[in-house]
């Protein structure tokens, strides 16, 4: 049995969000880690789900890539910012 816990579906989905924001941005693990005063090696490790992202850190991510703290901690984020309303779609 490995000392390893299993990934989280949320840390997996957290992990997934912060890579494709921060891919959009143009900015690389340790681009973004120094923003947050974290190592590229703790982002690498959340986005793959291996580390689970702390508030904290959730937080200084958002900030850093100029996004709502909920693009990253609220899952279907993007379909409540923007849902298509019933009259646009008839």
């Amino acid at each position: 049995m490995s000392d390893k816990p299993e990934r989280d579906a949320e840390d997996i989905r957290v992990g997934a969000t912060i890579k494709a924001l921060r891919d959009k941005s143009g900015l690389t693990c340790a681009e973004l880690g120094r923003a947050i005063g974290k190592s590229d090696k703790l982002i690498q490790a959340i986005e793959r789900a291996d580390r689970h992202a702390t508030p904290e850190v959730c937080r200084k991510v958002a900030d850093a890539l100029g996004v709502p703290l909920a693009a990253i901690t609220m899952p279907n984020y993007e379909q409540i910012r923007d849902p298509v309303s019933e009259d646009t779609a008839a």
